[in-house]
């Protein structure tokens, strides 16, 4: 909905036909509908009066400071603003890294000075020997009442320096154009308010290669551990790299996160802290809002990212639906159409590639997750993988890929092996737990014998795990015993793998990971037209004869659409 108001209000500049009179009511109608969209969104994602003073602080970071400007503020009352240091007089003067360099050491400077200036007024809250600049951090001291000793000495200590994101903002709102109706969909579709595919411009400014410097990665900034949740991550590719395939992985994210905490500013907020620590942290004040948490909870996790979180995601809606009034006209990409198809074998990369048609570049900019070894040959892309093409494009795939040679088709994933440098405290239990293999694996593969000690610096194979980490969607009635008894682990597994210290806040719905090695006895499938016992078995990396054998099937051939099969292992 705020990209329509945009392009209509593009339509309207642009036109040099319309009288005053259609001018006026047009502007009319787009105010009434922008004022009827900002209260449904109010609704859903509300604005508790102690958060303003962020979220205005947050639109002028977003719309309003530029890239070259640092803003000296206090850390905990964002809206305390001391000063405003403006580089952009040597940008063109200097190289990237001298800018950064320079940068950094007058923030350092200007912090230093301003941290003086509040011990200096702490032993002499006075106006006396002030110049015209200390006067008027003084005065604004004064007037957010933190102008008496104890509040000085503490916020002396609690400066921060923020740079502008205004070319960011603008750039990433025009890069939006690019995914944002494929995300609508998914969030619409999964039943979720589609203001949240904005959150983007708060993790990552729709950029695709984003890599931070804790590990998450990708548009929706997916760590690891919470990765292997909701998409693939493994030795074949990371989906996190994926705008597509994240956008769905996030769409699951935030659902569980709602599912648990009821609450949208929660359940954003749980997006960049944890649900469960947010759960916890609740618990432990006995509160019920993001308002509390932040006035009452202390925790060293608990810190300005966290907080600030969801004043900075309203603040990005707000800025995205009148960017208009920020940025002036803008055009955003045109959106990514495409065709899907899904691999049937163990498949190179290059055949893929070539049956599309594609140039490497552009093949690889609509599949971004394959991983190095992939792309190179090493490792062959799965049966059940969702392959990208232009659109119009998927017809000729599908002829040309049923004409593939049997020398193109692989019934087995290729045997390949990573480098591990041992370091310090490192145990070949822990390797294995890292790479989801076995410690026996691990011991086979670099040939080691079960008393054989480990040494830092020396590198061992690591083999392929050979599974997809498990995950189980929590059913109504379930707990974590049985969950855990099903799938052969123990409680304090499933609670460490997924961050939950109390049972009791499962939630219908949830997605657990399993360890590794726990797989339920059999998966039921319900046969889809066009299947056969064969593709099935393939699909879940199971033998034909292991189907029959469970399901009690003389003849596999005589099966139908809409039955139900039961599946070992799967």
């Amino acid at each position: 909905m705020p990209g329509f108001f945009v392009k209509l209000m593009a339509m309207v500049i642009r036109s040099n036909m319309l009288s005053l009179r259609v001018a006026r009511f047009v502007a009319a109608v787009m105010l009434g509908l922008f004022a009827a969209h900002a209260a449904a969104a109010s609704d859903v994602f509300p604005r508790p009066p102690e958060l303003e003073h962020k979220i205005a602080f947050w639109r002028s970071v977003f719309g309003e400071y530029s890239q070259h400007q640092i803003i000296l503020h206090d850390r905990k009352n964002v809206s305390v603003v001391y000063k405003v240091l403006d580089f952009t007089d040597v940008v063109d003067l200097l190289d990237d890294t001298e800018l950064r360099m320079h940068k950094r050491r007058i923030e350092e400077q200007e912090k230093a000075a301003l941290r003086s200036l509040m011990l200096r007024l702490a032993d002499d809250p006075s106006e006396r020997g002030l110049d015209d600049e200390a006067r008027s951090i003084r005065n604004t001291l004064k007037t957010h009442g933190l102008l008496k000793p104890e509040h000085l000495r503490e916020i002396a200590e609690d400066l921060r320096g923020q740079a502008g994101l205004r070319e960011k903002t603008e750039a990433a709102i025009m890069r939006s154009g690019r995914y944002l109706p494929y995300m609508e969909k998914v969030f619409a579709d999964a039943g979720l308010p589609v203001e949240l595919t904005r959150l983007p411009l708060v993790e990552s400014s729709f950029n695709t290669r984003a890599y931070s410097k804790s590990g998450a990665a990708g548009m929706w900034q997916f760590m690891p551990g919470t990765a292997k949740r909701y998409m693939s991550y493994d030795e074949v590719g990371d989906d996190r790299r994926d705008p597509w395939l994240s956008t769905e992985g996030a769409a699951q994210h935030l659902s569980d996160d709602y599912s648990l905490l009821q609450d949208w500013p929660l359940a954003v907020t749980a997006y960049n802290f944890g649900r469960y620590g947010l759960a916890r942290g609740l618990d432990e004040i006995g509160g019920s809002s993001l308002v509390e948490l932040i006035e009452d909870y202390e925790h060293p996790r608990w810190g300005f990212a966290a907080k600030n979180f969801y004043a900075e995601f309203l603040a990005a809606l707000d800025v995205e639906s009148n960017a208009l009034q920020y940025f002036g006209p803008l055009r955003r990409d045109a959106p990514d159409h495409f065709d899907e198809v899904t691999t049937e074998h163990f498949v190179r990369y290059d055949t893929l590639r070539r049956l599309s048609r594609q140039d490497a570049e552009r093949f690889l900019e609509l599949n971004p997750s394959f991983s190095t070894a992939v792309q190179r040959g090493e490792l062959l892309v799965p049966p059940q993988r969702r392959i990208r093409l232009p659109r119009g494009h998927g017809q000729h795939f599908r002829s040309a890929y049923a004409r593939l040679d049997d020398s193109e088709l692989f019934s087995r994933q290729f045997v390949y092996y990573r480098n591990h440098r041992v370091r310090s405290g490192q145990t070949l239990s822990g390797l294995a737990q890292q790479y989801g293999t076995s410690v026996r694996a691990i011991r086979q593969a670099n040939g080691l014998s079960s008393s054989h000690f480990i040494r830092i610096g020396q590198v061992l194979k690591i083999p392929p795990n050979g599974q997809r980490p498990v995950i189980h969607k929590v059913r109504s009635g379930e707990t974590l015993i049985g969950i855990a008894r099903r799938y052969g682990a123990s409680v304090r597994q499933l609670q460490a793998l997924n961050d939950i210290d109390r049972p009791e806040y499962l939630r219908v719905g949830v997605r657990l990971q399993v360890p590794a090695s726990g797989r339920p006895a059999y998966a039921w499938h319900t046969i889809r037209s066009g299947q056969t016992v064969e593709t099935i078995a393939r699909q879940y990396g199971v033998s034909v004869s292991a189907i029959a054998s469970a399901n009690a099937l003389s003849d596999v051939n005589r099966i139908r659409a809409g039955q139900r099969l039961k599946v070992p292992g799967g």
